[in-house]
């Protein structure tokens, strides 16, 4: 009797694709290149998989340092300008990204106007100061988008390979300036695997109004809320 299970081309794109995206913290390169073996196509790591990782890198707010600067930009769905183009609205420029080695270049003017740019500018101000305070590698990228919406976008990586674990800190925050209301959502991902392998997958969501005449005071509700949370 013949137990062999014969599986279709794009199934085995559709299986490694959900292996790069269930990649915990910090070792998503440890799956690609064994995804890449079990595959053995690079054609198909091409059209599919990699597709996964874009996915991955913008869910999972990958950071990088664009050129010319000292601070991390998140990689989000919030500053995604093009297919492959994202925006710094701390510099007001946009640059392009490259999935698989991480590294952004060809960096233009972003030249979009928003009528909320002071106050995501004062909010950016305060959201650096507390993250540089609170979280030991935190990366914020704070955006105004449709001249409605604050975003706040927060990741902190701690990544201990030596001691077998890997840990992910992610929130987002989404002040809607016309109604008041702010939305957060927070994701904590840690993986052990000395001798095991153990996942914690977590999240924690907040909605909250703000009265109008504290809205001046948007950045410390916020905080207070993740202190909370934390």
């Amino acid at each position: 009797m013949n137990d062999e299970v014969n599986i279709s081309f794009q199934d085995k794109v559709k299986i490694s694709s959900g292996f790069v995206l269930c990649s915990p913290p910090g070792e998503v390169n440890d799956v690609f290149n064994d995804v890449r073996t079990l595959l053995n196509d690079d054609e198909a790591l091409q059209d599919g998989v990699l597709q996964a990782i874009e996915q991955y890198n913008i869910e999972q707010y990958i950071t990088v340092t664009p050129p010319d600067s000292d601070y991390k930009v998140i990689i989000s769905q919030y500053g995604k300008l093009e297919e492959d183009r994202f925006l710094d609205p701390r510099s007001k420029q946009s640059f392009k990204f490259d999935h698989m080695r991480l590294v952004a270049y060809d960096v233009e003017e972003y030249t979009g106007q928003t009528e909320l740019e002071s106050l995501r500018a004062a909010v950016e101000k305060e959201c650096l100061a507390y993250v540089g305070d609170h979280y030991p590698n935190g990366v914020c990228t704070i955006y105004a988008n449709n001249n409605k919406d604050i975003i706040i976008a927060v990741v902190d990586n701690k990544y201990n390979p030596n001691n077998f674990w890997n840990g992910r800190w992610l929130a987002t925050w989404i002040y809607d300036t016309q109604s008041n209301n702010l939305k957060g959502c927070t994701k904590i991902n840690v993986h052990y695997y000395e001798d095991g392998n153990v996942q914690l997958n977590t999240e924690k969501n907040v909605d909250s109004q703000i009265p109008s005449n504290e809205v001046r005071f948007l950045n410390y509700r916020i905080f207070a809320c993740v202190s909370l949370i934390y």
